[in-house]
């Protein structure tokens, strides 16, 4: 098949240009893209042609430039897409991870044998990392990324992918019984946590409450059609008022300040959901914990055992820097294999023989200090590998808090006090078609409710301006 269309990159320096595209190949041979005539990606088998229905204009495409991903590209990745050829007629969603798995390859890496394919270093992400987005008119989506849209109206469908990103907040953090859990910015990502949050309540019958934190008249209308109990308007209430109040408190800010209040409002934990490539409360490299889906936690003999609750495993190998307490160290070597250094240490160590053939990463990894934490994260600007498994947690020994930078006391208070910052990224579609299919109210909010805008294709950037303004909600481009 040969598909050649023009559609608009996006640039580093937040603008479109117009190019033009051509996909030639088949689902079982492969496919070659050219970029303006030249070379621009080669994909093997496993992926089909869709054409673009329409596509959710979301926080990570309005900081993509932030993102340590190679542009121009082609983003968008919120997709509501139709088959060609012998999908003709079907209507389908699409997962952004483009893995062994997603194209069905039948040799995984060691990530897909660990059970973490949505974490492998050489997925693709669809609008994201190399793979071409729906902001154009095509797509190549890996086989089993595309998922068959049944039960569920186009009208939700096109938030198919936020929703199961929020989804997976909810089961990373689930709230306890009796818990009293926050949304801290109900707009797009935000509205669809607090639609989540009552979707997984009802199904599961739990008992907590939910409140939503915003400034805006429209958020306060939205936040209470999403399903959230109670509205805090932080024109009216002053966000010292609201110190320790809530047991979960998910940031979808996408901002430094809000960040900073969700730590000063969180009684036990925080969920960052979304972030803006930059530093935020003096830590660097959050945007790359959401990437991996890392826990920060205060070291504690509980934290050390730290694992998401369905993975099957043990923690075993342990990295720990040179300014963590000589008592925590001793410790951790009665119960792990603990490894100790620098940064570049830990590098060397994962690409010796001691980690042949298993997962190149620790299971966690212990810090005493902001640039320590920083380094466990992302050691090198040369790659995007943390020194910590996804999923996994970094631990933080507060005993030294009080030399941290003043531009970091906040977390390192938070940490002191016992709280935690976990984080996640996207999420399982066939779960959240499940949920939706179960709450047809949350459906219908959903679709009446959330999208704000819609756009013509040839009116991409304004979509794209108009998803910045704090007055849109939601905002989607239609190639029909």
């Amino acid at each position: 098949m040969n598909l050649k269309f023009r559609a608009k990159d996006y640039k580093s320096d937040d603008s479109f240009e117009s190019a033009e595209y051509e996909y030639f190949g088949n689902e079982t041979e492969g496919w070659e893209i050219k970029r303006n005539g030249e070379s621009y990606l080669h994909l093997g088998p496993g992926y089909i042609p869709l054409k673009t229905i329409s596509c959710g204009v979301c926080s990570t495409d309005i900081d993509r430039r932030f993102l340590p991903f190679p542009l121009p590209q082609i983003i968008g990745h919120e997709v509501l897409a139709e088959g060609l050829g012998d999908n003709q007629g079907k209507q389908y969603v699409v997962e952004i991870n483009d893995t062994f798995e997603a194209r069905g390859d039948q040799n995984p890496d060691l990530f897909c044998k660990e059970g973490i394919p949505t974490h492998s270093p050489e997925r693709k992400v669809l609008g994201i990392d190399r793979l071409p987005g729906g902001f154009g008119p095509y797509i190549l989506a890996p086989i089993h990324a595309a998922i068959s849209l049944e039960g569920v109206s186009p009208k939700a469908a096109v938030l198919m992918e936020p929703f199961a990103a929020a989804l997976q907040a909810i089961l990373a953090s689930p709230p306890k019984p009796g818990d009293h859990v926050a949304v801290l910015g109900p707009r797009r990502l935000g509205s669809l946590i607090l639609a989540a949050l009552a979707s997984y309540r009802k199904t599961n019958g739990s008992d907590f409450r939910i409140t939503a934190i915003t400034r805006h008249d429209h958020l306060v209308t939205l936040a209470k059609s999403m399903g959230a109990d109670e509205i805090v308007d932080l024109r009216k209430t002053d966000i010292n008022e609201l110190k320790n109040r809530f047991d979960i408190v998910y940031d979808t800010t996408s901002t430094a300040s809000g960040f900073e209040s969700a730590l000063q409002i969180a009684k036990r934990e925080v969920h960052l959901k979304t972030t803006n490539g930059q530093v935020m409360a003096g830590i660097a490299h959050l945007t790359e914990l959401v990437v991996d889906e890392l826990s920060i936690l205060p070291y504690s003999d509980t934290n050390v055992l730290f694992h998401w609750k369905k993975e099957n495993r043990k923690n075993q190998n342990v990295f720990v820097f040179g300014g963590v307490s000589a008592s925590i160290k001793e410790n951790l070597k009665k119960h792990f294999t603990v490894f100790e250094g620098s940064s570049s240490d830990a590098e060397n160590i994962l690409n010796s023989d001691q980690f042949s053939n298993r997962l190149p990463r620790f299971d966690f990894v212990v810090v005493s200090n902001p640039e320590e934490l920083s380094l466990a994260i992302r050691p090198n600007p040369k790659h995007e590998n943390s020194l910590a498994r996804p999923r996994g947690a970094i631990l933080v020994d507060s005993t030294n808090g009080s030399k941290w930078p003043v531009q970091t006391n906040l977390v390192a208070q938070f940490f002191a006090n016992g709280k935690e910052i976990h984080s996640s990224r996207c999420g399982d579609f066939h779960m959240a078609i499940s949920l939706l299919r179960d709450n047809p109210d949350i459906t219908h909010a959903l679709e009446t409710n959330l999208i704000s805008h819609r756009f013509s294709s040839d009116q991409l950037e304004e979509a794209y301006a108009t998803a910045k303004d704090p007055s849109s909600v939601k905002v989607v481009v239609d190639f029909k």
